[in-house]
C-alpha cells in the first residue's frame, strides 16, 4: 500500500478517490433525530419530554414516567453552489427529501427503562451536472443511511441515571462521473457500535447529562461501469466519528428554561480516505481536525398550551486548506437557526420547528488530473414537526 498525494494512478482510480462519502457534521443531519424542535438540539441530553432524547442521552429514559413515543417528520432542501475562478465552469446541486425518526421508552420496573430509537442520521444527494470544472471526477453523489439503536437506562436514586446503547447503522454509497460516463455502482453495508450517557437531576432549576456515540466504520464494495464494458471491483470506506456532549438545561424564571449543548465530533480520526482498485490500494490524506459544535436555546412558556422556542449553534470547520478540500464534501465553518412552537391537543405534544444552515463559502483548489480552483458556497433548510404521546 502507498500513500498518494499527487494521484499518479490513472485518472479512473483518481476519479475514485473523489467518491468518498458526502458526509460531515453539516450533513449529519441531527435535525432528524432531534427532542426538542426548534433548539438546534441545544439540551438534548437533558430533554425528557421527548423520546427522542435517547439517541443523545439514553439514560434521559430513566425520566420519562412510565412510557413515551415520539414521531418526528422533517423536510431539507440542501442547495450548494460552485463558483469557479478560472471560468471552466460553475455548477449548482440542489436536493430536497424527507426524514424520518421513530423512538419509544418504557418502564420496565422501578429501576429500569428500555427503548429503542429508528431514525435517518444522515446523507443526502447531489447532483451537479456534467458541465462544471469537476465533473469528469464527479456529477453526482449520494449516500443514504439509517440507524437503529435500542437502550437501556437504570435510575440509581432520584437525582442519578445512567444509559447505555447499541448501534447499528447502514449505509448505502453511489456515485456518477463524466469520465467515460463513469458510475460508481451503489453498495451497501452495516456498522456497528454503542452509546452511553448519564444524567444528573441537580434540582428542578438545573439538570446536566453527558453521553458519548462511538465511532462508526463502514466498508463499501462494489464496481465500477461504463462505454469500457470493464466492471472493475472498487473498496472504499465511511467512518462516522465519535461523538461527546455536555448538555445543561436551567430555569432562568418559572416559564423560562435555557438549554446549552457543547459537542466534540472526532473528525481527526477520519485522517485519510483508503480505496483498493483492480489490486492497487491508495490513500488519500484528509487532515481533519475534530469539530466543536456550540448550540444554545431558550423554551418560553407563552401559555397553558403553547411554548415558544429559538435557538443557535455554531460548528468549527475540520480542514481550513484549500488544498484539502475535496468536491465529494467541501467543508467549511456552520451556523444554525432555528424557531418552533409545542402545544398540547388531547394526550398528544405536537412540536413544529424551522431552522436554517448556512455552510459558508469554502475555497477548493487542485491542479491534479483536472483543475478544480473556485469556491463552495452551501445553505440548508429545514421544516418539521414532532408528535410526542
Amino acid at each position: 500500500m502507498r500513500r498518494i498525494h499527487r494521484f499518479p494512478l490513472s485518472f479512473v482510480s483518481a476519479a475514485i478517490i473523489f467518491s468518498s462519502p458526502l458526509y460531515a457534521s453539516g450533513l449529519l443531519l441531527q435535525e432528524a433525530v432531534v427532542a426538542n424542535a426548534g433548539t438546534v438540539g441545544a439540551g438534548d441530553g437533558v430533554y425528557t419530554k421527548s423520546a427522542a432524547a435517547m439517541w443523545t442521552n439514553p439514560a434521559t429514559m430513566s425520566h420519562m414516567g412510565a412510557n413515551k413515543t415520539t414521531v418526528n417528520a422533517m423536510l431539507f432542501d440542501l442547495q450548494m453552489d460552485y463558483t469557479d475562478k478560472q471560468d471552466n465552469g460553475d455548477a449548482r446541486g440542489h436536493t430536497t427529501m424527507p426524514s424520518l425518526g421513530v423512538f419509544h421508552a418504557q418502564q420496565l420496573n422501578d429501576k429500569w427503562h428500555g427503548g429503542i430509537a429508528v431514525g435517518t442520521a444522515g446523507g443526502s444527494s447531489l447532483d451537479y451536472g456534467s458541465e462544471w470544472a469537476g465533473s469528469a471526477p464527479m456529477t453526482d453523489i449520494a449516500l443514504t443511511t439509517l440507524q437503529v439503536n435500542p437502550a437501556l437506562s437504570y435510575q440509581l436514586n432520584d437525582q442519578l441515571s445512567l444509559g447505555l446503547g447499541a448501534q447499528f447503522s447502514w449505509a448505502s454509497l453511489e456515485m456518477g462521473m463524466r469520465s467515460g460516463n463513469l458510475s460508481l455502482d451503489e453498495s451497501s453495508g452495516w456498522a456497528y457500535g454503542f452509546n452511553l450517557g448519564a444524567m444528573y437531576h441537580v434540582n428542578e432549576q438545573f439538570d446536566l447529562g453527558f453521553s458519548f456515540r462511538s465511532k462508526l466504520d463502514h466498508d463499501f464494495s462494489t464496481s465500477l461501469t461504463g462505454q469500457l464494458g470493464l466492471s472493475p471491483s472498487v473498496s472504499t470506506d465511511l467512518s462516522v466519528p465519535a461523538i461527546y456532549d455536555i448538555s445543561a438545561r436551567y430555569a432562568a424564571t418559572d416559564k423560562l428554561d435555557v438549554l446549552t449543548s457543547v459537542q466534540l465530533h472526532r473528525w481527526s480520526d477520519w485522517d485519510q480516505t483508503m480505496f483498493e482498485m483492480g489490486g492497487q490500494a491508495a490513500v488519500v490524506e484528509r487532515d481533519w481536525d475534530d469539530v466543536w459544535k456550540l448550540a444554545v436555546a431558550l423554551d418560553y412558556e407563552l401559555s397553558t398550551d403553547w411554548r415558544l422556542k429559538t435557538g443557535f449553534s455554531y460548528e468549527t470547520s475540520p480542514q481550513d486548506d484549500p488544498n484539502y478540500q475535496w468536491v465529494d464534501l467541501p467543508v467549511g465553518e456552520q451556523y444554525r437557526y432555528s424557531i418552533g412552537a409545542s402545544t398540547q391537543v388531547g394526550g398528544y405534544t405536537i412540536d413544529m420547528f424551522y431552522e436554517y444552515a448556512d455552510f459558508g463559502d469554502v475555497d477548493m483548489y487542485h491542479n491534479r488530473l483536472v483543475t478544480v480552483d473556485g469556491t463552495f458556497s452551501g445553505k440548508m433548510h429545514f421544516i418539521g414537526m414532532n408528535v410526542t404521546f
